[in-house]
């Protein structure tokens, strides 16, 4: 080939190739433009900068210029990279998500919220495998937004009066400080939020912070939907992991607005210094917490207020945290079912609240399992259904206070293992107690304080520690103890002290180490079998007055039946056989004189004579 032909060679060559690689640039612009069609974007901050000419890395400098020129229902793809970039979508059906399936998208924020959903009750966005970061380095503009300062301290002052005398209403879902420019994660004004694969984090704070940040608000006609997100914490900052916002109060005075959702899944949210998840919600809200890990929270995991608020929490795992695992206020009605609720200051705090809480497991909580309170004595309702377990509490499985608290207690397979009271209630609590297995409490299995009562029915009340039931003390009236089995107790089957009006009625009292013991109390004993105790069937002491009848005692190690000083009462139709001793009676009393005459007993038997003999 002469160097003629070769350079025409070299330049079709040359030519050719040039061609090809315009139809090939002209080609992937036209594949560019078809995404476009089909309103996907790509940006990137970085490596736009470094090459304008491929269209792969996007034509937008920033997130947010991407979203203001969007069309409707576009797909925001974001490369790997570090942004800084605040976030405001008021457009309809945007989803912004990862372009690669390898590498991280950070967005680090220093001021307002990092995302901003403004949208219409119906209309949705969607934000997927995003790392979020805030780091509220801007501390003198909320100092100088003198209302915003206001709210600030005065909900300071609140909290700080709140820790001396608890109010309902300075809870913090109520009175904690709102502005759309405020520190946060996530502002969900309004509309539909649909987030997933990503993590929250507040754990970069390192400036003194004048207002505490919730990673989420949920505001107005906001819906949030969370899957699989991570909400991190701050260890040593007031953080907040979620707040999800009914009506807020303002002077005092609710601003009702329309209904809202939220729906978390299989999301982690820990470390927040003030709560893992604050809710104010009404019976029109939809709740639902799933199959998520809150933990290593302060002040409490979950924390539900608002009358009629209707949260349902379910299959979570709620531990560690430096407060109740749990809190339900005044009327709320949240359901709590299928949790693990472990290693928690307290398990589940109700205050005047009627939750259902149902086949959980709640266990090693660092004071009471369940603890259910009246405030200034509001009535409250807790339903305490079919749980699994609620044992090893280092105080009391379940621990009822306050008058007007009708707690009721229903077919628990293993209240067992605390270390105090299986159940207890105190503070004029009226309970019942039904078809729940008590065992192995490091003191009694139901302990009712003076002045309270309860129901307790159809249990099965074994292996105490002290007394399987005891009761007593000022102003204790109206309990009733029916067709329970009770035994095995390392004491008393059932003690009771200064206890009045008070039926025991066909209960089976086996193997403990004394069946029933009255001090100083006026009972009825009905039908009941009191049998194969250590020691004694009955003790009546320090003139007590029962009603005994219809009872079977016997085969007791000791005496079937004993009045102690001058104790006495009705006591007829009995069968009292194969006891140690069958009955004695220490102090003369004309009230016992037909004792053997109206019941039906076998064997030995002590009475003192009821006339003395004098000899002259």
């Amino acid at each position: 080939m002469n160097i003629k032909n070769s350079i025409k060679f070299a330049s079709t060559h040359l030519i050719d190739e040039i061609k090809a690689k315009k139809q090939k640039k002209n080609l992937v612009h036209k594949q560019f433009i078809q995404l476009v069609k089909q309103n996907q974007v790509f940006i990137n901050l970085y490596r736009f900068q470094k090459n304008k000419t491929d269209p792969e890395q996007g034509p937008y400098k920033t997130i947010q210029e991407a979203i203001n020129e969007a069309q409707i229902g576009s797909i925001i793809k974001i490369s790997p990279g570090l942004y800084s970039d605040n976030i405001y979508i008021n457009k309809p059906n945007l989803i912004i998500e990862s372009k690669e399936k390898v590498g991280d998208i950070i967005i680090i924020i220093e001021n307002k919220p990092a995302i901003i959903v403004d949208l219409a009750p119906n209309q949705s966005c969607s934000i997927s495998n995003i790392k979020f970061n805030h780091n509220a380095s801007n501390q003198e503009d909320i100092q100088n937004d003198n209302y915003f300062i206001s709210k600030i301290n005065n909900y300071k002052d609140i909290m700080k009066s709140n820790q001396y005398e608890y109010q309902p209403q300075n809870e913090i879902p109520y009175v904690f400080p709102l502005n759309k420019q405020m520190n946060t994660i996530l502002y969900l004004q309004g509309g539909i939020a649909k987030i997933q694969n990503c993590v929250f984090s507040l754990s970069y704070i390192q400036n003194e912070l004048i207002q505490p940040i919730p990673a989420i608000v949920v505001q107005e006609q906001g819906n949030l939907y969370l899957n699989n997100v991570e909400i991190k914490g701050n260890k040593t900052q007031e953080t907040i992991g979620f707040y999800y916002f009914y009506f807020y109060l303002k002077k005092n005075i609710g601003i009702l607005i329309n209904k809202g959702n939220a729906f978390i899944k299989q999301c982690k949210i820990h470390e927040h210094q003030l709560g893992g998840i604050q809710i104010l919600s009404e019976k029109q809200n939809f709740i639902n917490i799933n199959q998520s890990k809150i933990n290593k929270n302060n002040k409490v995991g979950i924390n539900c207020v608002g009358e009629s608020g209707d949260v349902l929490i379910e299959r979570c795992k709620i531990q560690n945290n430096n407060g109740p695992g749990i809190k339900v206020g005044l009327a709320n009605k949240s359901i709590i079912q299928f949790n693990k609720i472990k290693s928690n200051l307290i398990g589940i705090e109700v205050i005047s609240g009627e939750p259902l809480i149902n086949q959980n497991e709640i266990e090693r909580n660092y004071t009471d399992g369940i603890l259910t309170i009246c405030y200034n004595s509001i009535r409250c309702d807790a339903l305490i259904k079919n749980n699994k377990c609620i044992k090893d509490n280092k105080e009391n499985g379940i621990h009822c206070k306050g008058r007007n608290n009708y707690t009721r207690i229903e077919n628990n397979k293993e209240i067992q293992s605390n270390k105090k009271a299986g159940i207890k209630a105190d503070e004029e609590a009226s309970i019942s107690i039904f078809q729940n297995n008590i065992l192995a409490n490091k003191q009694q299995g139901i302990l009712l304080v003076e002045s309270s009562s309860s129901y307790i029915i159809n249990n099965e009340i074994s292996n105490n520690k002290k007394a399987n039931i005891a009761l007593g003390g000022f102003n204790s009236v109206n309990t009733y103890i029916i067709n329970n089995i009770i035994k095995k107790g390392e004491r008393e089957g059932i003690f009771i002290v200064e206890g009045s009006d008070t039926w025991i009625m066909r209960n089976q009292i086996y193997e403990n180490f004394d069946g029933i013991i009255c001090l100083s109390s006026f009972c009825e004993l009905i039908e009941n079998s009191i049998f194969e105790n250590k020691y004694n069937g009955i003790m009546l002491i320090k003139e007590s007055k029962c009603l005994i009848k219809k009872n079977d005692i016997h085969d007791n190690g000791g005496v079937g039946l004993y009045f102690k000083d001058r104790s006495y009462g009705k006591i007829f139709k009995n069968k009292i056989n194969k006891n140690t001793i069958q009955i004695v009676i220490e102090k003369k009393n004309k009230n016992l004189q037909r004792i053997t005459l109206d019941n039906v007993v076998s064997g030995d038997v002590r009475i003192p004579q009821m006339f003395s003999c004098n000899l002259y």
